[in-house]
């Protein structure tokens, strides 16, 4: 039966990463100041399908492998540890803020505090290949992407939250649930 649930885990971190690199890869919206993609919104919502632990890395693999693909395999390594940062840290404050019958405020300040930290390893990254002034100019553009990707991704969880998809969320968002 344990190996059942760790074959289904698997097979489902392996589904959430293929949609992720997709996401990431193809799906371009553009921007006044570029472009996002819809990766980010895919890793907040594995963790919240997922938990922290195998939406971490979904997120990590999928987008990691997305940057290969695209051409930007110099950004491989960054993008996996910004992606397991964001999600790890979203994860473990949504946890904590679901257990004080907090969960959307948790999912909210669990996303923010991921996105920084995302936004700190690139920018971090930035500084090492390219210098600081490129690096701070880079930074807002990094920022709106991220704040793009915990707006969609809201909406979209909210959205699945209403339907029979809700009993596969790791955690649920919802405070009245979490105190069932």
């Amino acid at each position: 039966m344990k190996q059942n649930h760790r074959v289904l885990q698997l097979c489902e971190t392996a589904v959430f990463a293929a949609l992720i690199f997709v996401a990431t890869l193809l799906f371009k919206i553009p921007t006044p100041v570029g472009y996002t993609h819809l990766g980010d919104c895919l890793i907040f919502v594995s963790v919240l399908m997922l938990g922290v632990r195998c939406g971490a890395c979904a997120g990590a693999l999928g987008a990691a492998f997305a940057d290969i693909a695209g051409g930007f395999a110099v950004w491989a390594v960054p993008t996996l540890i910004a992606k397991v940062l964001m999600a790890a840290i979203m994860g473990s404050v949504l946890n904590a803020m679901i257990k004080h019958s907090r969960g959307r405020m948790g999912w909210v300040l669990g996303a923010l505090l991921g996105g920084a930290a995302q936004c700190a390893v690139y920018t971090i990254t930035r500084v090492f290949l390219y210098g600081t002034a490129v690096a701070m100019a880079r930074l807002p553009f990094v920022a709106s992407q991220t704040l793009i990707g915990i707006a969609l991704a809201f909406v979209l969880t909210e959205a699945l939250q209403k339907t029979s998809l809700r009993s596969h969320f790791s955690v649920t968002t919802d405070s009245h649930a979490a105190n069932a």
